[in-house]
């Protein structure tokens, strides 16, 4: 398992700290992996001055200005790089179930 981000290294490596991570954390500078996904979305001008206020620092974190993010996916790929799961969702707040992907893992 690994966690792509469009991060900077540093911030990834400051988030798999504080979170105590037990995954990689990869960097997609530029959201260049996203993007030959589809996944990419600029945050509305009103989304970035409610972060803004929250002094979340998105181009900081990022290292670029663009107010990119990627729509939360999931993906599951087999050893010889079949996808064999795919979900994405606009809405960060909605994931696949965990259980859903160990019961998918566990078929292989």
């Amino acid at each position: 398992m690994v966690g792509i981000s469009p991060q900077t290294v540093h911030q990834s490596y400051l988030m798999a700290d504080q979170h105590r991570l037990r995954f990689p954390l990869l960097s997609d500078t530029g959201n260049k992996a996203a993007r030959q996904f589809g996944l990419v979305y600029r945050v509305p001008h009103d989304q970035q001055e409610v972060y803004q206020r929250a002094f979340v620092n998105l181009p900081f974190a990022n290292g670029d200005s663009s107010w990119e993010l990627p729509i939360p996916a999931v993906y599951v790929l087999n050893q010889d790089s079949t996808i064999l799961y795919a979900a994405a969702n606009p809405d960060y707040t909605e994931r696949p179930e965990p259980g859903e992907i160990v019961s998918i893992l566990s078929k292989q």
